[in-house]
């Protein structure tokens, strides 16, 4: 199992981020989810995934995107891998505070099912070790450099697996709750579909160590979960839509256009994140269902 260290979150970055689509009685419902390992008491890690609650919320089946790995551990993105759950919602895990649009999926029985089958996969772990320490967050400056990482609009390459990149940066400080929530806002194409989308922040490339014209990667570290977006009208209302998208006949629904300036982007902070841990140890330890 892969761990998304600094160098390997560079490096993969776009296999930690799966597509998501939904089975719901009004039609199909996309959005993007992301790949988490917690750490385990006995040392060993739970594979999760992690998206936004509006994303699954009515949906009667699902299924996720993973690349395929083939006999020699090289990832062979054009033959995809489908997952399906059936009765998608009522295997997620809604955070523990029902206001935090995340849910938490135990991904492990999914990646079990494609082993048996004979098929292998290729994912790269978010883990604690991907996120910025609360020490940095708060050295931050008020505007850094974000990517958000998803499926905007529909817009996926079944050849490539690959996500779409969309650069911004924080419109509010990153360590400091937007109106008294965990969450901060950013300046960054915010599209139907991105719900659930991982947040970076970006740090641009330094010089490395021997040659004089080598250039180590940009550094990436989590910020967050996007999960809607907060417009303004021209008369002066603001409102929080969620960034959920759907497909009706096999093509995306265009958003509605909104009047007044571009949206911004809603942030979850990662100590969101991190409060799913209490109930994945409360998963092995037998007193909840994985399901």
């Amino acid at each position: 199992m892969p761990l998304a260290g600094s160098q390997k979150l560079t490096e993969e970055l776009g296999y930690c981020v799966a597509r998501i689509e939904c089975d719901t009685p009004t039609g199909v419902q996309c959005g993007t989810a992301f790949f988490f390992a917690f750490l385990l008491e006995n040392g060993k890690r739970s594979p999760c995934l992690i998206t936004s609650r509006h994303v699954v919320q009515g949906a009667r089946s699902g299924r996720f995107y993973i690349a395929r790995k083939d006999a020699d551990g090289r990832p062979q993105p054009h033959q995809p891998l489908e997952c399906h759950i059936p009765d998608f919602e009522d295997k997620c895990h809604p955070h523990p505070d029902p206001s935090v649009d995340l849910v938490l999926i135990f991904a492990g029985a999914s990646l079990q099912a494609i082993k048996s089958e004979g098929n292998d996969y290729h994912i790269t772990y978010l883990s604690r070790s991907a996120i910025l320490p609360r020490e940095q967050r708060a050295e931050l400056a008020h505007l850094e450099t974000v990517v958000v990482l998803g499926y905007p609009l529909g817009l996926w390459d079944p050849q490539q697996l690959q996500p779409v990149a969309r650069t911004g940066i924080t419109a509010t400080h990153a360590d400091l709750p937007y109106a008294g929530a965990s969450e901060f806002l950013v300046d960054a194409p915010c599209h139907p579909g991105l719900g659930g989308a991982p947040v970076f922040l970006c740090t641009p490339p330094q010089a490395g160590e021997g040659s004089a014209g080598a250039q180590r990667s940009p550094g990436v570290a989590l910020l967050g979960v996007l999960y809607a977006q907060r417009h303004a009208h021209l008369q002066g209302e603001t409102g929080v839509e969620p960034l959920v998208g759907r497909v009706r006949a096999g093509r995306p629904v265009p958003p509605p256009q909104l009047p007044g300036p571009a949206p911004l982007g809603v942030v979850l902070s990662t100590d969101k994140i991190l409060d799913f841990e209490p109930l994945v140890r409360a998963m092995i330890h037998g007193f909840i269902s994985k399901y």
